[in-house]
């Protein structure tokens, strides 16, 4: 009896002790947070693939284990493996980018994924390669774990830990570099120039026998084609395929197909080229390059006006500069960009929009796509970005001569271009610094809960904290992701309450304004705002780096109407005349009847 009470208390010691370490070891783990770190990329000559390396500026953890990620528009990320993705977000992101974009994942060549960063934060570089249906932006990022630093109460030690901050441990990939495959071509209006949506685009192949048939998934290695495809607001259609001769057809209840190229409004040339098929023919014949096709149809019944939309983004935020990027396409070249700010209303207890924050609207270039840039370190204390609007323009404006001469003879119209808010989106605003009291839908305070902050992707916290008893909790801008995030709450009884940081701001806007929380700033464990650090002179943040060079504030040449140019001209021609009038005048007075 005394063998097997011994027995009994051994074991149960030993299961005690396993308990635990198991326990602690489940703590551990959610305490890690996360890293992310952009990845420099650029597209490799054969197709859909990407060369992609470590950024010499943002550096990996030295000997960690380091994940690698495409992501998409809208902050979808895939390591391209289902498996992999459920272990790091709890989610099966790869399915979730193939239902949403069709996407494929068709390679990479890296070892292992993860794999380990070497002593000075690099890992070799590799190739990835991919596809989508249509045209889409993707970007590339890798993440360590690392465990946060405890706060270690007062005195010396709290000092020292707190001296631990560093601009090292924030890395801001908001100028992530992004690669769009490029599109294969466009359905436009031939009157208006606006690009036509709901259009079928069909790719037919040219077989053996001479006759053109559809091209099918049977026709591909892997099977990976939608034909037709129905054009979305933007237009677009993209077929990728291996070398041979194709045609395409295209079909629309509202417009005529084929258009000819004299009925072209005459600015088409400079959004639109290798029209087909009245110029380039109606034989497409590849041979080691995709080709490139745009597609004018007359419209049936005159008026029919698409809205401008914006078809995808990439937001994120500048940490330590407290600016808010926004990279994205819209559907409508050179559309212009608004952004506006929110405050809460005392009345809805709702964000409601504030103010106009872009000055001059962000102009897109011909294929839509843009840059808006945000500082948010001048905010008001409860204000945040989180809204924009995109108005498209009129493509049809004549040129500086013609409005010139329709002056001349009192025609004067149009000149200006009209514009017409076509679509608003509301974001939620990526907050840089989090401070205030956890609440419970009726507004309770929720006092030594857990607090959790998720990347909209996953389903697993970047980053973990605990309220105080009275529901009190901080999170500084080291531990805070640069990306759309949410919030959420578990209370001691195991309840979980789900929040946005658009409520975060308005539960917590008298304590944020009464004790002036910098929300939009860099700060460090203490709440103190942090300065970015002083570059060298003559270096700026701005990156060699393909997506670089998008417009940004700079309304396209052909469509701008400078008034003092044109006045400059108006008056020189006038003094010609008089000078011609006056020297007529003076001859007839020389010559003699």
């Amino acid at each position: 009896m005394i063998i097997k009470a011994v027995k009994k208390f051994f074991f149960s010691v030993i299961f005690l002790f396993l308990a635990l370490a198991f326990s602690s070891f489940s703590v551990q783990a959610q305490q890690l947070s996360e890293r992310w770190v952009c990845l420099n990329a650029n597209q490799a000559a054969d197709g859909h693939t990407a060369n992609v390396s470590v950024d010499p500026e943002a550096k990996l953890l030295v000997n960690n284990e380091t994940y690698v990620f495409e992501c998409l528009p809208n902050s979808e990320c895939t390591s391209g493996n289902a498996d992999l993705d459920q272990q790091v977000f709890g989610r099966n992101n790869l399915q979730s980018l193939n239902s949403q974009y069709g996407y494929l994942f068709e390679g990479s060549t890296l070892p292992s994924n993860p794999l380990m960063s070497d002593g000075e934060g690099n890992i070799p570089t590799f190739t990835w390669q991919s596809s989508t249906p249509a045209s889409h932006a993707r970007r590339w990022l890798a993440l360590n774990y690392f465990e946060p630093i405890p706060d270690m109460g007062t005195g010396e030690e709290k000092t020292q830990q707190v001296g631990t901050f560093s601009f090292e441990t924030v890395v801001n990939q908001s100028d992530c570099v992004s690669l769009s495959w490029d599109p294969y071509g466009r359905v436009f209006d031939s009157k208006t120039l606006e690009p036509v949506n709901k259009t079928s685009v069909t790719l037919l192949k040219k077989r053996e026998s001479g006759a053109f048939t559809m091209m099918t998934p049977a026709d591909l290695l892997g099977g990976s084609i939608l034909n037709p495809q129905l054009t979305k607001e933007d237009g677009g259609f993209s077929f990728v395929v291996p070398d041979g001769t194709y045609k395409l057809t295209v079909s629309n209840s509202d417009y005529v197909f084929p258009e000819k190229i004299i009925n072209l409004q005459s600015n088409y040339s400079k959004i639109y080229s290798d029209i087909y098929p009245d110029q380039t023919g109606e034989e497409i014949v590849q041979k080691g390059a995709i080709q490139h096709r745009d597609i004018p149809l007359k419209q049936v019944l005159v008026g029919l006006e698409p809205n401008a939309k914006l078809m995808e983004y990439f937001y994120d935020l500048n940490k330590p500069t407290s600016t808010v990027i926004v990279k994205g396409r819209v559907s409508h070249p050179f559309a212009k960009i608004k952004a506006y700010s929110l405050k809460p209303d005392p009345v809805s207890q709702e964000n409601v929009r504030y103010r106009l924050l872009t000055k001059n609207p962000v102009s897109a270039d011909k294929l839509g796509n843009f840059i808006l840039r945000v500082d948010q370190s001048h905010f008001e204390p409860t204000e945040s970005f989180g809204e924009i609007t995109v108005e498209k323009i009129d493509l049809t404006q004549p040129s500086l001569v013609e409005k010139i001469k329709q002056w001349l003879f009192g025609f004067i119209g149009k000149v200006n271009a009209q514009t017409m808010i076509a679509s608003s989106i509301r974001l939620e605003p990526i907050l840089n610094h989090l401070e205030g009291y956890a609440y419970d839908a009726g507004g309770e305070v929720l006092p030594n809960s857990t607090v959790s902050i998720y990347l909209n992707f996953s389903n697993k916290p970047s980053y973990q904290t605990k309220t105080d008893d009275k529901g009190y909790y901080q999170i500084s801008s080291e531990f805070l992701p640069s990306m759309p995030y949410r919030i959420a709450y578990t209370t001691t009884a195991g309840q979980v309450v789900k929040t946005s940081t658009n409520k975060f701001i308005v539960q917590n806007s008298d304590s944020i304004v009464a004790s002036d929380i910098k929300i939009n700033q860099f700060t460090d464990k203490e709440g103190k705002v942090i300065a970015p650090p002083k570059k060298a002179p003559g270096i700026t943040d701005d990156k060699k780096t393909p997506d670089q060079n998008l417009p940004t504030n700079e309304s396209p040449k052909f469509l701008s109407t400078s008034l003092p140019l044109i006045l400059i001209i108006i008056v020189l021609f006038m003094l010609l005349a008089i000078a011609a009038a006056v020297v007529f005048i003076k001859k007839r007075k020389d010559t003699p009847l």
